[in-house]
C-alpha cells in the first residue's frame, strides 16, 4: 500500500541538488529513493512514498515500513513470509542471522537462515556449504535430536528409523560420525538419564543393526540406534517377529550362549566394536555386568565375522559327553562344571590348526577331559584327553609333564595318531614303549622298588619306580626282601604279543607271585 504524501513541490536549489545526487547514487528499479530529514524513502512515479513493501536498487531489495521509511537490522513480515534486513537495510539472502525470534525480543537469540529469495527457512532441511541443517516451523535452527520427513521438522521426542537425525552444536547434521548422547526426548541435563553411543551414516541416518566397516570395525546397534556392548545376540521379537541386536545377560539373568545362534562380544562402551578372529577371555553373560573376580572367566573363539563359536551339535543332541578332571594330590580329581559333577556335552573344533574342546555354551575346555560317550562324526572316542592349563586349551599329544596343585610333576602320554593301538589325543592305557600308563598317567612303583599294577583288572604288569615294565623271570627285591617272586615263571607267562598288553601276566599269576601291595589304578581317578 502507498503512503499518500507527495514530494514537496517547492524545493530549494541546494536541496534539489542533494536529492539529485541521492537519486544518482541510489537509483532504484522500483521507484526512486530519496533522503528526507535524514531518512530514506522510496517514491513511485507519481511521487507517492511506498509503504510495507520491498523496493530494489542495484540488484538488492530494501524494505520500507508503514511510515515509508527504510527499515534496518530488523525482522520483516511480508506476504506471510519472514525476512531480515541488515544494517544498510538490504534483505539478507543465502546467509545466517543470530537474533531473537520475530515476535519476542526478550527471548534468547537463535540462529536463522535466509534463502536465496530472502525467505526464512522454515520446516525444512537446508544444505549450506555441503552440510545439512534443520529448521522448525518458527525458523529456528535445531540442534541435538531432530525428526525430519518431507512434511515436518521438529525436535525428536522418540526414535524413528530413517527420520531421526542428530545435529551438533553448530547445527550441522552428523554424518559418518559418532555422538554420545541421551535418547531422543530426554533432556541433556537429566542426571539420571543414561547415555549411549550412536553412529550416523553418510546419509545422516542413524545406524541400526550391524554396522560394518565403521572406521574399519564392526559395531552392533539395536533398533533405536543405540550401540550395544558386552555380549550381544541377534534376537527375534515374539510379538512382531522383528530381528534386533540386543545385549544379553547381566544381573539376575539366566541367559546362555546356547540359547542363541548369532552371538557377538563387543567390549565396553569405550570400545564397543565386535571382536573378530581371536580368542577372548571374559565372564559368562549372566556374570558379565558384575565382572566379579570371584566368578570364573572363560575363553571363547570368535571367527573372522565376529560370531562367537557356539556348537551347533547341541541342537541335534549328537554331541559326545564327558567329565572334567584336574591333577590334584597326584591323582586326577573330577571337577564340577556349572556347579555339577554330572557329565556335559562336548564338541571338538579345530582353530588355527589345533584341536580344542568346547561345551555347548562355546566355552573352551582345559585340563583333563574324559569322554565317556563318543561321537565318531566329530572324531571323538572314549578316553582321557589333556588340554593344558586354563589359558591353553589346545589338545596335547605325545609325552607330557604335568604339575599337580602341590607342584609335583607327573608323566603322561597321549596318542599322536589314530591306529589300532592308540587314538590321537587319548591317554594311553597299557604298554607304550615299555612304560605302563593308565588313562595317560604313567604308573610307577610308589611304596616299593617294584610293584604289580593292573590297568583293567585282567592284565597285570610288574613296574619299577620309573614306570618301566619288567618281564624277567627273577626275584624282584628291595634290599634283601623279595617283593615279587617271578623266578619260577616260564618266559611264556609274560605276553609277547605286540601292543598295549605286551609283557602282561594274568590275574592268577600276579596273585601267586606278589608279596606286597599292588598298585590300585583306580586311585589315579578321584
Amino acid at each position: 500500500m502507498r503512503k499518500q504524501t507527495k514530494i514537496a513541490a517547492v524545493v530549494s536549489a541546494a536541496a534539489l541538488l542533494a536529492l539529485g545526487a541521492s537519486m544518482t547514487s541510489f537509483a532504484a528499479s522500483k521507484g526512486t529513493w530519496m533522503m528526507v530529514d535524514g531518512e530514506w524513502y522510496c517514491y513511485d512515479k507519481n511521487g507517492d512514498a511506498y509503504e510495507n513493501t520491498f523496493c530494489s536498487s542495484n540488484g538488492k531489495e530494501y524494505y520500507v515500513g508503514e511510515d515509508g521509511q527504510l527499515v534496518r537490522s530488523a525482522w520483516v513480515e511480508y506476504d506471510g513470509n519472514y525476512y531480515f534486513v541488515n544494517s544498510s537495510g538490504a534483505k539478507i539472502t543465502n546467509d545466517w542471522r543470530l537474533t531473537a525470534p520475530y515476535d519476542d525480543d526478550s527471548a534468547d537469540e537463535e540462529w536463522y537462515y535466509f534463502k536465496s529469495n530472502g525467505k526464512r527457512a522454515e520446516n525444512e532441511k537446508i544444505t549450506y556449504k555441503s552440510k545439512s541443517y534443520y529448521f522448525d516451523s518458527d525458523g529456528k535452527m535445531l540442534t541435538g535430536w531432530v525428526t525430519y520427513d518431507s512434511n515436518a521438522v521438529d525436535e525428536a521426542n522418540d526414535f524413528v528409523d530413517g527420520k531421526t537425525f542428530y545435529c551438533d552444536e553448530t547445527g550441522a547434521r552428523l554424518e559418518k560420525n559418532w555422538v554420545y548422547s541421551v535418547e531422543p526426548g530426554v533432556e541433556d541435563d537429566d542426571a539420571d538419564a543414561d547415555e549411549y553411543w550412536y553412529y550416523f551414516k553418510s546419509s545422516g541416518k542413524a545406524q541400526i543393526g550391524k554396522g560394518t566397516n565403521i572406521k574399519g570395525q564392526t559395531y552392533l546397534f539395536d533398533n533405536e540406534g543405540r550401540m550395544q556392548t558386552g555380549w550381544v545376540a541377534l534376537t527375534t521379537s515374539t510379538s512382531s517377529n522383528a530381528k534386533e541386536y540386543l545385549e544379553i545377560g547381566g544381573e539376575d539373568s539366566t541367559a546362555k550362549l546356547s540359547d542363541y545362534t548369532d552371538v557377538y562380544f563387543c567390549g565396553d562402551e569405550d570400545d564397543g566394536h565386535a571382536k573378530k578372529n581371536k580368542w577372548y577371555k571374559t565372564w559368562r553373560p549372566e556374570d558379565f555386568d558384575d565382572e566379579d573376580e570371584d566368578n570364573d572367566e572363560f575363553w571363547y573363539w570368535i571367527d573372522k565375522n565376529g560370531k562367537v563359536y557356539i556348537p551347533t551339535e547341541a541342537a541335534s543332541g549328537s554331541n559326545a559327553t564327558g567329565y572334567k578332571y584336574k591333577l590334584e594330590d597326584a591323582a586326577l580329581a573330577q571337577k564340577k562344571v556349572s556347579g555339577s559333577y554330572e557329565s556335559f556335552e562336548i564338541t571338538k573344533k579345530k582353530v588355527n590348526s589345533k584341536d580344542y574342546f568346547f561345551n555347548n555354551d562355546g566355552e573352551m575346555l582345559s585340563q583333563f577331559i574324559e569322554v565317556v560317550t563318543p561321537n565318531t562324526a566329530d572324531g571323538l572316542v572314549t578316553g582321557m584327553y589333556y588340554f593344558g592349563g586354563d589359558d591353553d586349551g589346545s589338545m596335547k599329544t605325545g609325552s607330557q609333564s604335568v604339575r599337580d596343585d602341590n607342584g609335583d610333576t607327573y608323566k603322561f602320554y597321549f596318542g599322536t595318531k589314530n591306529s589300532t593301538s592308540e587314538n590321537k589325543g587319548v591317554g594311553i592305557t597299557g604298554n607304550k614303549s615299555n612304560k605302563l600308563y593308565y588313562k595317560g598317567l604313567l604308573l610307577t612303583a610308589d611304596d616299593y622298588k617294584y610293584q604289580i599294577a593292573t590297568v583293567d583288572g585282567v592284565h597285570y604288569f610288574i613296574v619299577n619306580k620309573n614306570g618301566s615294565i619288567q618281564h624277567s623271570c627273577v626275584e624282584y627285591k628291595e634290599d634283601s626282601d623279595v617283593l615279587i617272586d617271578a623266578s619260577d615263571l616260564a618266559k611264556t607267562a609274560f605276553s609277547t604279543t605286540e601292543g598295549l598288553y605286551k609283557y602282561s601276566i594274568d590275574a592268577a599269576t600276579a596273585s601267586a607271585i606278589n608279596k606286597v601291595d599292588m598298585i590300585d589304578e583306580t586311585e589315579v581317578m578321584h
